[in-house]
């Protein structure tokens, strides 16, 4: 059961009792966000809700906007994080820096310790993949950890490792009906 997965790894975690959920507003972060919901209505934990709109694709802004809405529809407060720095060149690896900034940044105005972000075992496998084909020695070739810590001491959980992204479009296909 996945849902009593997550909880079990956020009770590991639960410093201050409060939680940032990055949402990208793709199935598997949107299963990420239905989870964190339902666990908050159960437990005392707070959970904050993010998007980072890297203002790098035309349509970004429109997309964050509905993301907003649909989960607004759900009574869940999404803040939208604005990246104000040009993006040009090696665009993934900058985004990627952008967003951890912005969302670190988030973590310490909401007093939390903690970021949750939905990467799963698809992305382990691509992960891994990547790194083979890029001739990664072993140290490199090893998988995402359930949990890192970041610059500023804010933990990266990663409580999804475990599930294929299909088993997160049915979970949020069922909460969202959007997918």
């Amino acid at each position: 059961n996945i849902y009593t997965k997550v909880k079990s790894i956020l009770s590991k975690y639960k410093k201050n009792n409060s939680f940032v959920v990055g949402v990208s507003g793709g199935s598997d972060s949107l299963a990420l966000v239905a989870l964190a919901k339902s666990i908050e209505e159960e437990k005392k934990y707070k959970f904050f809700f993010a998007l980072v709109d890297h203002g790098i694709r035309k349509n970004s802004r429109k997309e964050a906007l509905q993301v907003k809405k649909l989960l607004n529809k759900h009574g869940i407060r999404l803040e939208i994080l604005k990246n104000k720095k040009k993006i040009e060149n090696n665009i993934q690896k900058k985004a990627r820096d952008a967003r951890y900034q912005l969302l670190e940044n988030f973590c310490r105005k909401k007093r939390s310790k903690s970021l949750l972000v939905a990467h799963h075992q698809d992305d382990q496998i691509e992960t891994f993949l990547i790194r083979l084909s890029r001739g990664s020695g072993v140290e490199g070739l090893s998988s995402m950890q359930e949990m890192t810590t970041l610059k500023r001491g804010i933990r990266l959980i990663r409580p999804l490792l475990e599930f294929k992204k299909e088993e997160l479009i049915n979970i949020a296909s069922k909460t969202f009906k959007k997918i």
